[in-house]
């Protein structure tokens, strides 16, 4: 902005000039901070407010974040700050309603918004992981825990742990482990055997169970899939079931396993009932469902989804 400048000088009493008379000219130019008094001198001064913020526009907050509260098309705040207002948190925009469910601000006695002592701070910080214990599955055959139990008492951990380790990778004990333990827990080698043999069947049976969950009847299939396409995954589902008595690793296998199916044995899919009115066919090299009201999706995003259920495979 540019001011005209005037030149002043003294004038004789009584007489006229139409040179600016000196002191102040009464002549005011509007800005975004208010209006300016140009002096005949040509000093300015500025009337009026310096700045924007929601205190001077009813909100009764002047500090904290909610001072940064404007309404969602960018205007100052007239009276009281509403849940679709914005605010500036740590440099980022987002909804009162937002702040309000992360715990940075919340409603006093009035209703009013109010900022949460430490609410920032709380919610900035990542969350604890909280502390699940592994559940301790028992066998179905109280006869088969209890032989469990007197292997465990009777053996040491490092021959349990090479026991547990050669039967993950090979499905069977060796000789030369199954004679060190049956040594120490004083028996036979053939009545070790024996016990091993009810206890690993009693694994079996509750990993079998665990997949079944999932709408898989032929457990073997799917242990001879995982071996070929998931090994890893299965010997760590193998170790925390025999170390943690936790079979609940089997079931994101047997999820996998389900859901690709279509890309197994596509046939098998094409020809399920599925009910419903679903119906479906190949495109190209996928299996695409159309379900009623849901339109046409993939069979592993319609098996997501949770639009269909599988058991019997």
């Amino acid at each position: 902005m540019t001011f005209a400048s005037y030149q002043t000088m003294a004038i004789p009493e009584g007489g006229t000039s139409n040179i600016a008379p000196e002191g102040s000219l009464n002549v005011q130019v509007r800005t975004n901070n208010g209006p300016v008094s140009v002096s005949a001198d040509g000093t300015t001064t500025t009337h009026g407010v310096q700045g924007l913020n929601t205190a001077e526009f009813g909100s009764p907050v002047r500090d904290g974040i909610l001072s940064s509260a404007r309404t969602k098309t960018g205007s100052p705040i007239m009276g009281d700050i509403k849940g679709d207002d914005l605010i500036r948190v740590q440099g980022y925009e987002m909804q009162v309603s937002t702040a309000e469910q992360l715990g940075m601000i919340s409603r006093d006695a009035s209703g009013r918004y109010v900022e949460v002592d430490g609410g920032v701070e709380a919610a900035s910080r990542e969350p604890e992981q909280a502390t699940v214990e592994a559940p301790e599955v028992a066998f179905a055959s109280p006869h088969a825990e209890q032989n469990l139990t007197e292997l465990v008492s009777a053996t040491t951990a490092g021959n349990q742990i090479a026991a547990m380790q050669e039967l993950i990778n090979g499905g069977e004990v060796s000789t030369q482990t199954l004679n060190r333990a049956a040594s120490e827990a004083g028996r036979e080698p053939s009545q070790m055997a024996e016990s091993l043999e009810l206890v690993k069947a009693a694994f079996k049976a509750q990993a079998d169970a665990s997949v079944a969950a999932q709408g898989v009847e032929d457990a073997d299939a799917l242990w001879a899939w995982a071996r070929a396409n998931r090994p890893n995954d299965l010997k760590q589902a193998m170790n925390n079931h025999g170390s943690m008595r936790d079979p609940r690793g089997y079931a994101g296998i047997a999820q996998e396993y389900v859901a690709s199916v279509a890309d197994r044995d596509p046939s098998s899919v094409l020809n399920a009932e599925f009910g419903g009115g679903i119906s479906a066919r190949m495109a190209g090299k996928e299996v695409v469902l159309s379900i009623p009201g849901r339109g046409e999706m993939s069979y592993r995003s319609a098996l997501k989804a949770g639009f269909i259920k599988v058991s019997g495979l």
